[in-house]
């Protein structure tokens, strides 16, 4: 494999060897992926981070927690535990609940945790808390990044909303979403957190692979948590009834989900899918009782 000069910066292959970073020489690998997941509460509302974190690793070269020290539910704790479990690199970020327009600070913290990425790699795989990818398909991830054309900036996937338990996917709610990215491509402020917007020219490519999403199983006592959680990014505290007064998730297909009482969302005939295939081990394992 030969060498060349390319700006002024020894070139092997796709390893350029770059001048120093934070007081030290490192490797710029464009096809490293760092892996990002911003979180807030995940011991409270039963958010399944560990389980996250575990699907995550072992496509990332480095994954990165942004997590809210403040919360007193043991969150602190757990991303102590996952630090030390999976190599994982913490980035203590504490939210502003204030912040509720729009769902924007959800968006904030997840820039926040992308922001903490290494500059030397050239990728960022982003998750929610109650996302994963399959085991069978992270050779395929860190493929797409190995074989990406220069101007790709990012990879679609189709992430499909299970629903009640491991066999079921609510149709309408499962979308198509970009997660995987070129370094400096896109960014998560100025939004939700479902999706990152480019920030200049753009070029998706499809993965053909799902990104599995969680956040509708479980006790429903706390999925009706999960979804007063959520609220609390969108409406003052005043607009939403006590957690104590919330009735167990029924299940019930709505255009949304949401408690607040300025919010009525219409029922719907929603298409719910069955499904038979496998899950991400540790989602499978976690969810065992929800087959």
């Amino acid at each position: 494999m030969s060498l060349q000069i390319v700006n002024g910066l020894l070139v092997l292959s796709k390893i350029v060897i770059d001048a120093r970073i934070n007081g030290r020489e490192m490797l710029l690998l464009q096809s490293n992926i760092s892996g990002c997941v911003a979180a807030r509460s995940s011991v409270q509302f039963g958010y399944p981070l560990r389980e996250c974190v575990a699907a995550l690793r072992p496509i990332c070269d480095e994954v990165i927690i942004a997590y809210d020290p403040t919360t007193d539910d043991g969150t602190h704790e757990l991303a102590l535990e996952l630090r030390d479990e999976f190599d994982a690199t913490l980035c203590e970020s504490v939210w502003d609940m204030t912040n509720m327009k729009k769902g924007l600070e959800i968006g904030h913290q997840s820039q926040v945790a992308m922001d903490a990425c290494s500059p030397a790699t050239g990728w960022r795989l982003c998750v929610q808390q109650d996302e994963a990818f399959h085991e069978d398909d992270h050779e395929t991830i860190r493929e797409l990044v190995r074989t990406a054309t220069r101007d790709t900036t990012g990879f679609d996937f189709v992430r499909p909303y299970f629903f009640g338990n491991l066999h079921t996917i609510r149709r309408d709610w499962t979308v198509k979403i970009t997660r995987l990215i070129r370094k400096d491509t896109h960014t998560y402020d100025g939004f939700d957190g479902q999706n990152c917007i480019p920030i200049g020219p753009v070029r998706h490519a499809e993965s053909g692979l799902w990104m599995y999403h969680y956040s509708r199983i479980g006790a429903p006592e706390l999925i009706a948590k999960r979804v007063r959680n959520v609220d609390s990014f969108f409406h003052a505290e005043e607009n939403l009834p006590r957690e104590s007064e919330l009735p167990p998730y029924d299940f019930t297909t709505r255009e949304y989900d949401s408690y607040a009482f300025t919010e009525n969302p219409k029922e719907t005939d929603s298409e719910l899918l069955t499904y038979m295939g496998t899950h991400p081990l540790p989602f499978a394992k976690l969810y065992q009782e929800f087959e």
